[in-house]
């Protein structure tokens, strides 16, 4: 919101007087967070059990696999490569939502190292349907799947897996938050740089566009159309 504010002053600079936009932003920054408040009780529980509704989505993406007729194979074979991707999302934001880990804590570390090697051990288990039958990496990965769901909704964030599954296994870093802030500092810099050029406002907003998308593509792959909520961020208007 605050973004969304300063893009509104870029392109409407000229316009008096600015007080009324600093206002207009001030109430809506106080409606927002009085939203947040109140909405907290509610969300709070479905967050929490993100992890296990990803675990049931994969599980389910497997099975759907394993009974697909060869022509469709290959179209349920990418679906679990989907569901494996929200999956380790899920995994490597666990301890964060978990709500059991403080922000501090040493716990916090060995949570994520955890995480990280889990992460590695779905991706072993999913590189296994290129060189084995599909029938057994499948089941590997369904029954990784629910172990993972298992053991978190008994509260073991720090044990999602075995630990002899685990041995050997470097942790994946979880590097999302770096790119989507990446992500929105350039597309902010790009919009504010065509707020300079005066260019007519239908040129600003597909130039704008254009950017937003090439920045998505470069940084989240065939996976950008999910992160779109954050070019909405940087709309010039309604």
């Amino acid at each position: 919101m605050v973004a969304y504010f300063v893009i509104l002053l870029v392109f409407y600079r000229d316009q008096d007087p600015h007080w009324r936009w600093l206002v207009a932003w001030a109430i809506s920054v106080a409606l927002l967070m009085k939203l947040c408040v109140k909405t907290r009780g509610a969300s709070v529980p479905f967050v929490r059990n993100q992890l296990t509704l990803e675990c049931r989505a994969a599980i389910r993406a497997c099975a759907e696999a394993y009974e697909a007729s060869h022509a469709r194979r290959a179209e349920k074979l990418f679906a679990v490569g989907v569901a494996l991707r929200r999956l380790e999302r899920a995994v490597m934001r666990a301890h964060r939502r978990s709500g059991a880990v403080a922000f501090l804590s040493p716990r916090r570390r060995e949570a994520k190292v955890h995480a990280g090697q889990v992460v590695a051990k779905l991706r072993e288990a999913e590189a296994a349907l290129d060189h084995s039958p599909h029938a057994e990496a499948l089941s590997e990965i369904a029954g990784l799947a629910a172990t993972i769901a298992e053991r978190h909704v008994d509260g073991h964030i720090g044990a999602l897996l075995p630990k002899p599954l685990l041995e050997g296994k470097k942790p994946v870093r979880d590097r999302e938050v770096l790119r989507v802030a990446a992500a929105v500092v350039l597309i902010a810099g790009g919009f504010v740089g065509l707020g300079f050029l005066g260019l007519p406002d239908m040129a600003t907003v597909a130039a704008g566009t254009a950017w937003a998308v090439l920045i998505l593509m470069a940084f989240f792959g065939s996976n950008w159309a999910r992160y779109l909520p954050v070019f909405e961020l940087f709309k010039p208007g309604p």
